[in-house]
Protein backbone atom coordinates (compact mmCIF):
# COMPACT_ATOMS: atom_id res chain seq x y z
CA UNK A 1 0.00 0.00 0.00
CA UNK A 2 1.33 3.23 -1.01
CA UNK A 3 1.18 6.02 1.47
CA UNK A 4 2.08 9.54 1.76
CA UNK A 5 1.68 11.78 4.62
CA UNK A 6 0.50 15.78 4.18
CA UNK A 7 -0.23 16.80 8.26
CA UNK A 8 2.61 19.28 7.65
CA UNK A 9 2.19 20.51 4.09
CA UNK A 10 -0.42 22.98 2.75
CA UNK A 11 -3.08 22.27 0.18
CA UNK A 12 -3.14 23.86 -3.14
CA UNK A 13 -5.23 26.21 -4.80
CA UNK A 14 -6.59 25.26 -8.34
CA UNK A 15 -8.95 27.18 -10.58
CA UNK A 16 -11.66 25.93 -11.91
CA UNK A 17 -12.20 23.05 -9.54
CA UNK A 18 -15.12 20.56 -9.04
CA UNK A 19 -18.61 22.54 -9.05
CA UNK A 20 -18.77 20.46 -5.73
CA UNK A 21 -16.50 21.63 -4.00
CA UNK A 22 -12.66 21.95 -4.08
CA UNK A 23 -11.44 18.28 -3.69
CA UNK A 24 -8.01 18.67 -1.37
CA UNK A 25 -4.80 18.49 -3.80
CA UNK A 26 -1.25 18.55 -3.22
CA UNK A 27 1.98 18.70 -5.73
CA UNK A 28 4.52 17.33 -4.54
CA UNK A 29 8.22 15.65 -5.78
CA UNK A 30 6.57 16.22 -9.55
CA UNK A 31 2.98 14.24 -8.78
CA UNK A 32 -0.64 15.92 -7.91
CA UNK A 33 -1.86 14.00 -5.00
CA UNK A 34 -6.10 14.41 -4.52
CA UNK A 35 -7.95 13.02 -1.45
CA UNK A 36 -11.01 11.48 -1.38
CA UNK A 37 -13.61 14.24 -0.42
CA UNK A 38 -17.14 13.44 -1.24
CA UNK A 39 -16.42 9.53 -1.57
CA UNK A 40 -14.63 7.58 -3.38
CA UNK A 41 -13.39 9.88 -6.44
CA UNK A 42 -9.62 8.06 -6.04
CA UNK A 43 -11.04 5.22 -6.95
CA UNK A 44 -13.12 6.60 -9.64
CA UNK A 45 -9.96 7.90 -11.13
CA UNK A 46 -7.75 4.95 -10.81
CA UNK A 47 -9.89 2.51 -12.44
CA UNK A 48 -11.25 4.53 -15.26
CA UNK A 49 -7.19 5.07 -16.07
CA UNK A 50 -6.73 1.78 -15.80
CA UNK A 51 -9.54 0.37 -18.01
CA UNK A 52 -8.21 3.31 -20.44
CA UNK A 53 -5.25 1.14 -20.98
CA UNK A 54 -7.66 -1.13 -23.57
CA UNK A 55 -8.73 1.65 -25.36
CA UNK A 56 -8.44 3.90 -28.33
CA UNK A 57 -8.21 6.77 -26.17
CA UNK A 58 -4.46 8.43 -27.83
CA UNK A 59 -3.52 10.35 -24.32
CA UNK A 60 -4.59 10.13 -21.05
CA UNK A 61 -3.41 10.52 -17.16
CA UNK A 62 -2.43 7.26 -15.59
CA UNK A 63 -3.57 7.39 -11.77
CA UNK A 64 -2.27 5.13 -8.72
CA UNK A 65 -4.58 4.54 -5.53
CA UNK A 66 -2.41 6.29 -2.46
CA UNK A 67 -3.26 6.51 1.50
CA UNK A 68 -3.21 10.30 2.20
CA UNK A 69 -2.73 11.88 6.07
CA UNK A 70 -3.73 14.82 6.48
CA UNK A 71 -5.08 17.18 9.13
CA UNK A 72 -4.83 14.35 11.66
CA UNK A 73 -6.92 11.83 9.35
CA UNK A 74 -6.19 9.05 6.72
CA UNK A 75 -7.99 9.00 3.67
CA UNK A 76 -8.17 6.82 0.18
CA UNK A 77 -6.90 9.04 -2.81
CA UNK A 78 -5.27 9.10 -6.00
CA UNK A 79 -1.85 9.94 -7.40
CA UNK A 80 -0.80 10.96 -10.95
CA UNK A 81 2.09 12.49 -12.73
CA UNK A 82 2.18 16.07 -13.68
CA UNK A 83 1.53 16.48 -17.32
CA UNK A 84 2.95 19.44 -17.62
CA UNK A 85 6.36 20.71 -18.53
CA UNK A 86 7.86 23.55 -16.46
CA UNK A 87 6.80 26.08 -19.31
CA UNK A 88 3.37 24.56 -19.74
CA UNK A 89 0.21 25.78 -18.72
CA UNK A 90 -3.34 24.37 -18.19
CA UNK A 91 -5.85 26.50 -19.81
CA UNK A 92 -9.51 25.80 -19.49
CA UNK A 93 -11.47 26.35 -22.45
CA UNK A 94 -13.73 28.67 -20.25
CA UNK A 95 -10.98 30.93 -19.38
CA UNK A 96 -9.67 30.70 -22.92
CA UNK A 97 -12.40 31.92 -24.24
CA UNK A 98 -13.25 35.17 -21.69
CA UNK A 99 -9.54 36.20 -22.46
CA UNK A 100 -10.25 36.26 -26.53
CA UNK A 101 -14.08 37.50 -26.10
CA UNK A 102 -14.32 39.14 -23.23
CA UNK A 103 -16.62 36.64 -21.34
CA UNK A 104 -16.98 33.12 -20.58
CA UNK A 105 -17.76 29.98 -22.93
CA UNK A 106 -20.85 28.96 -20.76
CA UNK A 107 -22.11 31.70 -20.99
CA UNK A 108 -21.40 32.55 -24.83
CA UNK A 109 -23.53 28.83 -25.69
CA UNK A 110 -26.21 28.98 -22.89
CA UNK A 111 -29.15 29.89 -25.61
CA UNK A 112 -27.81 28.29 -28.26
CA UNK A 113 -29.32 24.56 -29.96
CA UNK A 114 -27.25 21.56 -28.33
CA UNK A 115 -25.48 20.97 -32.03
CA UNK A 116 -24.61 24.29 -32.23
CA UNK A 117 -23.00 24.65 -29.05
CA UNK A 118 -20.51 21.83 -30.07
CA UNK A 119 -19.79 23.32 -32.86
CA UNK A 120 -19.15 26.81 -32.16
CA UNK A 121 -16.79 25.65 -29.06
CA UNK A 122 -14.85 23.21 -31.37
CA UNK A 123 -14.72 26.31 -33.51
CA UNK A 124 -13.59 28.46 -31.06
CA UNK A 125 -11.00 26.35 -29.91
CA UNK A 126 -9.40 25.37 -33.48
CA UNK A 127 -9.59 29.34 -34.46
CA UNK A 128 -7.72 30.73 -31.23
CA UNK A 129 -4.82 27.32 -30.57
CA UNK A 130 -4.39 26.18 -34.08
CA UNK A 131 -5.23 22.88 -32.98
CA UNK A 132 -6.59 20.12 -35.34
CA UNK A 133 -9.35 17.77 -34.36
CA UNK A 134 -10.57 19.45 -31.53
CA UNK A 135 -13.90 18.14 -32.50
CA UNK A 136 -12.67 14.08 -32.38
CA UNK A 137 -10.69 14.72 -29.02
CA UNK A 138 -14.11 16.25 -27.45
CA UNK A 139 -16.65 13.66 -28.64
CA UNK A 140 -14.08 11.02 -27.00
CA UNK A 141 -14.29 13.04 -23.97
CA UNK A 142 -18.12 12.85 -24.25
CA UNK A 143 -18.41 9.46 -24.92
CA UNK A 144 -16.08 8.48 -21.81
CA UNK A 145 -18.72 11.01 -19.56
CA UNK A 146 -21.58 9.05 -20.86
CA UNK A 147 -20.10 5.35 -20.31
CA UNK A 148 -18.70 6.61 -17.31
CA UNK A 149 -21.46 8.72 -15.48
CA UNK A 150 -19.06 11.50 -15.23
CA UNK A 151 -21.27 14.52 -13.69
CA UNK A 152 -18.59 17.34 -13.58
CA UNK A 153 -17.13 18.14 -17.01
CA UNK A 154 -18.20 22.00 -16.95
CA UNK A 155 -16.38 24.17 -19.15
CA UNK A 156 -13.56 24.56 -16.80
CA UNK A 157 -12.87 21.11 -16.96
CA UNK A 158 -12.29 20.57 -20.43
CA UNK A 159 -8.55 22.53 -21.44
CA UNK A 160 -5.35 22.55 -23.57
CA UNK A 161 -2.08 23.35 -22.66
CA UNK A 162 0.09 25.97 -23.87
CA UNK A 163 3.66 26.69 -24.31
CA UNK A 164 4.67 30.21 -22.75
CA UNK A 165 7.71 30.19 -24.33
CA UNK A 166 6.40 29.02 -28.05
CA UNK A 167 2.92 30.44 -27.82
CA UNK A 168 2.25 26.97 -29.46
CA UNK A 169 -1.12 25.08 -27.92
CA UNK A 170 -1.53 20.70 -27.49
CA UNK A 171 -4.21 18.73 -26.59
CA UNK A 172 -4.77 18.06 -23.31
CA UNK A 173 -4.52 14.35 -21.90
CA UNK A 174 -7.99 13.35 -20.83
CA UNK A 175 -7.88 13.74 -16.94
CA UNK A 176 -10.08 14.40 -13.96
CA UNK A 177 -12.29 11.65 -13.78
CA UNK A 178 -13.38 11.93 -10.78
CA UNK A 179 -16.88 12.63 -10.20
CA UNK A 180 -17.59 9.72 -12.38
CA UNK A 181 -19.09 6.22 -11.33
CA UNK A 182 -21.52 7.70 -8.70
CA UNK A 183 -18.42 8.37 -6.58
CA UNK A 184 -20.06 10.96 -4.60
CA UNK A 185 -22.20 9.39 -1.70
CA UNK A 186 -23.71 12.26 -0.60
CA UNK A 187 -26.14 12.37 -3.65
CA UNK A 188 -25.77 9.01 -4.98
CA UNK A 189 -25.87 6.71 -1.43
CA UNK A 190 -24.23 3.24 -2.01
CA UNK A 191 -27.42 1.44 -0.55
CA UNK A 192 -29.39 3.27 -2.96
CA UNK A 193 -30.63 1.06 -6.04
CA UNK A 194 -27.93 1.50 -8.84
CA UNK A 195 -30.71 2.33 -11.68
CA UNK A 196 -32.01 4.97 -9.50
CA UNK A 197 -28.59 6.64 -8.57
CA UNK A 198 -27.74 6.22 -12.39
CA UNK A 199 -30.96 7.79 -13.50
CA UNK A 200 -30.78 10.92 -11.76
CA UNK A 201 -26.91 11.70 -12.86
CA UNK A 202 -27.10 14.84 -15.00
CA UNK A 203 -24.39 15.49 -17.67
CA UNK A 204 -21.96 18.64 -18.60
CA UNK A 205 -21.80 20.99 -20.19
CA UNK A 206 -23.58 20.95 -23.02
CA UNK A 207 -27.13 19.21 -22.17
CA UNK A 208 -28.30 17.59 -19.17
CA UNK A 209 -28.72 14.02 -20.75
CA UNK A 210 -25.09 12.52 -21.90
CA UNK A 211 -26.77 10.59 -24.73
CA UNK A 212 -28.23 13.63 -26.95
CA UNK A 213 -24.92 15.48 -25.98
CA UNK A 214 -22.65 12.33 -26.99
CA UNK A 215 -24.88 11.49 -30.08
CA UNK A 216 -24.96 15.21 -30.78
CA UNK A 217 -20.84 15.34 -30.86
CA UNK A 218 -20.96 12.10 -33.18
CA UNK A 219 -23.28 13.41 -35.74
CA UNK A 220 -21.01 16.32 -36.38
CA UNK A 221 -17.41 14.55 -36.19
CA UNK A 222 -18.21 10.53 -35.68
CA UNK A 223 -18.56 8.49 -33.22
CA UNK A 224 -14.49 8.15 -31.60
CA UNK A 225 -13.98 5.63 -28.81
CA UNK A 226 -13.44 2.43 -29.23
CA UNK A 227 -12.80 0.08 -25.78
CA UNK A 228 -11.77 -3.80 -25.45
CA UNK A 229 -11.39 -4.27 -21.90
CA UNK A 230 -13.18 -7.41 -20.49
CA UNK A 231 -15.11 -8.30 -17.19
CA UNK A 232 -12.58 -9.84 -16.40
CA UNK A 233 -10.36 -6.63 -16.61
CA UNK A 234 -12.55 -4.82 -14.55
CA UNK A 235 -12.82 -7.49 -11.89
CA UNK A 236 -8.78 -7.77 -12.12
CA UNK A 237 -8.36 -4.07 -11.56
CA UNK A 238 -11.09 -3.85 -8.64
CA UNK A 239 -8.73 -6.46 -6.84
CA UNK A 240 -5.96 -4.58 -6.64
CA UNK A 241 -7.79 -2.24 -4.83
CA UNK A 242 -8.91 -4.11 -2.30
CA UNK A 243 -6.09 -2.56 0.36
CA UNK A 244 -8.11 1.32 -0.30
CA UNK A 245 -11.77 0.34 -0.07
CA UNK A 246 -14.17 -1.87 1.12
CA UNK A 247 -15.57 -4.92 -0.95
CA UNK A 248 -18.93 -2.80 -0.62
CA UNK A 249 -17.44 -0.24 -2.77
CA UNK A 250 -15.93 -2.55 -4.70
CA UNK A 251 -18.82 -4.15 -5.67
CA UNK A 252 -20.99 -1.65 -5.89
CA UNK A 253 -18.35 0.40 -8.68
CA UNK A 254 -18.34 -3.60 -10.29
CA UNK A 255 -21.85 -3.57 -10.79
CA UNK A 256 -22.15 0.20 -12.39
CA UNK A 257 -19.35 -0.35 -14.81
CA UNK A 258 -21.30 -3.97 -15.79
CA UNK A 259 -24.31 -2.11 -16.34
CA UNK A 260 -22.95 0.85 -18.60
CA UNK A 261 -21.32 -1.52 -20.55
CA UNK A 262 -24.30 -3.53 -20.82
CA UNK A 263 -26.21 -0.21 -22.01
CA UNK A 264 -23.07 0.51 -24.22
CA UNK A 265 -22.62 -2.14 -26.70
CA UNK A 266 -21.21 0.36 -29.36
CA UNK A 267 -18.13 1.26 -27.66
CA UNK A 268 -17.20 -2.12 -27.15
CA UNK A 269 -15.80 -5.31 -28.95
CA UNK A 270 -18.42 -7.59 -29.16
CA UNK A 271 -16.19 -10.41 -27.65
CA UNK A 272 -14.95 -7.87 -25.34
CA UNK A 273 -18.29 -7.25 -23.33
CA UNK A 274 -18.82 -10.93 -22.23
CA UNK A 275 -14.80 -11.74 -21.76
Amino acid sequence: MQRVSFNETGREETEGHSSKGNQPKWLSAGKWYKADHMGYEGLAEVLISKLLRKSNVPEYVEYEPVLIEFDGKRVPGCCSDNFKTQDEILIPIERLHRAYCGRGLAQQIARMELPNKISYTVDFVEKTTDLKNFGAYLTIILELDSLFLNEDRHTNNIAVIRNEKTQQFRLCPVYDNGLSLLSDWNDYPIDQDIYQSISRVQAKPFDRNFDEQAEAAEQLYHPQLKLHFTRKDLAGILAELRDYYSAEILDHVERIVLEQMRKYPPFFRRDCRDG
